[in-house]
């Protein structure tokens, strides 16, 4: 896509955005109006008398109405933060100054359909979608359609942090497919996995743990939720310079069992939490699988 066509596409994607943000406008109006009128009500019918006691049985319905409108208000105002935020992020795009969403609005369901059939990053630096890139275009097209089916199914223990990198994998994934001429398999319908029991989530820590074990092939460059897994690894082989070669090989074999065995235990390990932890053990800052995911 040309630049003109770039910034027309940003355009009317601001017009859209304007749009609906004067709908969500009206809607919270709206709300407010509502409200107020059933405050009103109910104050009134606080008042009847005791021989029309009857009557008041209206009460816990109308309270039930005004509960409900006060929750849609509420709801409509995250909605517009979030019409908010995009229109930004669209903005400063416009502009040449490109970013991703914040995780918490790009996981929004109000942006499901575009998770899944977005385009291909090829310009970020991010280490995940870097290192995929590469091992897409080295792998075989057969291979990377099974990838493309396990990596666009959403995962019983997806955070929204691997929910949202799911499906930016994924979208390289489809291009290197569709580049190739090849048939891209049958996109999932939804960002979130349906069963998310008990069972379930032991299972899927058992085969990530297991895919981790097996070391590194495309498959572990494939995965979301071993990214953080990747990352910690990535930094203590940057320790090289600073320690015997011997010394790191110990090192990392040792963390390389550390992390197999949080994973299967259901924990997802995290560059960012051992960071803002200042934590010298690579394994102990953790996410919980269920815990942190918020759906």
């Amino acid at each position: 896509m040309s630049m003109e066509e770039t910034g027309a596409a940003l355009v009317a994607i601001l017009d859209a955005l304007t749009l609906v943000q004067r709908q969500l406008d009206t809607v919270a109006g709206s709300n407010t109006r509502i409200e107020a009128t059933q405050e009103d009500i109910l104050g009134r019918l606080a008042t009847i008398d005791a021989r029309q006691a009857a009557v008041t049985d209206l009460v816990p319905v109308l309270e039930m109405i005004l509960a409900r409108s006060i929750e849609d208000r509420d709801l409509t105002r995250a909605q517009f933060v979030t019409t908010a935020t995009i229109a930004a992020y669209a903005h400063a795009a416009a502009n040449g100054n490109p970013a991703p969403l914040p995780t918490e609005v790009a996981d929004d369901r109000l942006l499901q359909r575009f998770a899944l059939a977005q385009p291909a990053d090829l310009m970020t630096n991010d280490r995940a979608l870097v290192e995929w890139r590469r091992a897409a275009g080295d792998a075989g097209t057969a291979e990377l359609a099974a990838l493309f089916t396990e990596q666009s199914r959403p995962s019983s223990t997806d955070t929204a942090e691997t929910r949202v990198l799911r499906f930016r994998l994924a979208a390289i994934t489809r291009r290197e497919i569709e580049g190739r001429g090849a048939h891209v398999p049958t996109l999932s319908t939804t960002t979130t996995a349906e069963d998310r029991s008990e069972s379930a989530r032991t299972a899927r820590s058992a085969d990530l743990a297991r895919l981790w074990r097996a070391g590194e092939s495309t498959a572990l460059f494939a995965e979301p939720e071993l990214a953080g897994a990747l990352d910690l690894f990535a930094r203590a082989e940057r320790s090289q310079g600073t320690i015997s070669e011997k010394d790191l090989s110990a090192e990392l074999t040792t963390l390389h069992r550390a992390l197999a065995e949080r994973l299967e235990a259901g924990d997802r390990p995290s560059l960012t939490d051992a960071r803002s932890a200042g934590e010298n053990d690579r394994t102990h800052m953790v996410h919980r699988d269920g815990r942190h995911a918020d759906r």
